[in-house]
């Protein structure tokens, strides 16, 4: 099942729904000017898809050895950006946000990126393929997310934060994780600790022009959240 909004003219949030006993994405955006002839209020066009993820399938009692393509994928449609994610892991029962260790740490040990996937056509990789089995050890050699994001220290339990480490241009693509593994040598042991849960993410940007860094980027669009002069778009799955 592939879905896919786009966001036009102010801050806006989209989201795409997708549960494994994991799974759910939304994302989150701003534009700016755009000057032509005259001076016009310009856009900075997103979209954020799940192309290879099926909600009406994927992650459904899931088990040890089961391997799904989960890759949220942002593109910069129209003017660059700067882009941030968070990542909010959640009880699937409460929707409370997890803060216990030991369930996090199991957790993030499924969500891993596979530096093969293609993001500009949403191929998935073949590092880590969809129906194959992999072990602990397999994914523990394998990233949680892509290198090319950095975590930031207001991070916490539960809710990781993921800078882009550059601007994202103008057409470009970009895919924070890309798969959802379950240990093939899991035992009910670690899946009782894991239990149910689902995954938030957040897509926040901002265009490039006119700042100087990211860090100044993302200061105005808090900013612009905290005076609640951004206007909202959420459209749930």
């Amino acid at each position: 099942m592939k879905r896919s909004e786009k966001i036009i003219f102010g801050i806006l949030t989209l989201g795409l729904l997708a549960v494994l006993v994991i799974g759910s994405t939304l994302a989150y955006m701003t534009d700016r000017e755009n000057k032509e002839n005259t001076f016009t209020v310009g856009t900075l066009d997103v979209s954020l898809e799940e192309k290879n993820w099926d909600d009406d399938t994927d992650g459904d009692e899931a088990v040890p050895g089961d391997t799904f393509v989960k890759d949220p994928v942002v593109t910069a449609v129209k003017n660059d950006s700067y882009i941030r994610v968070r990542v909010t892991i959640k009880d699937s029962a409460t929707g409370r946000t997890i803060s216990d260790a030991d369930r996090l740490a199991l957790i993030c040990q499924m969500i891993k990126y596979d530096s093969t996937y293609k993001a500009d056509t949403q191929t998935p990789g073949t590092a880590i393929v969809k129906d194959d089995s992999y072990s602990s050890a397999d994914l523990a050699a394998m990233p949680m997310v892509n290198p090319a994001f950095t975590q930031v220290t207001s991070s916490t339990a539960g809710e990781y934060v993921f800078n882009f480490n550059e601007i994202l241009e103008e057409g470009g693509k970009v895919a924070l994780f890309t798969n959802l593994v379950v240990p093939a040598d899991w035992s009910q042991v670690q899946l009782d600790v894991v239990g149910a849960f689902k995954i938030d993410v957040v897509v926040e940007a901002i265009q490039a022009k006119n700042f100087d860094t990211s860090a100044e980027a993302f200061a105005a669009l808090d900013e612009e959240i905290r005076n609640g002069t951004n206007v909202s778009n959420y459209v749930a799955g």
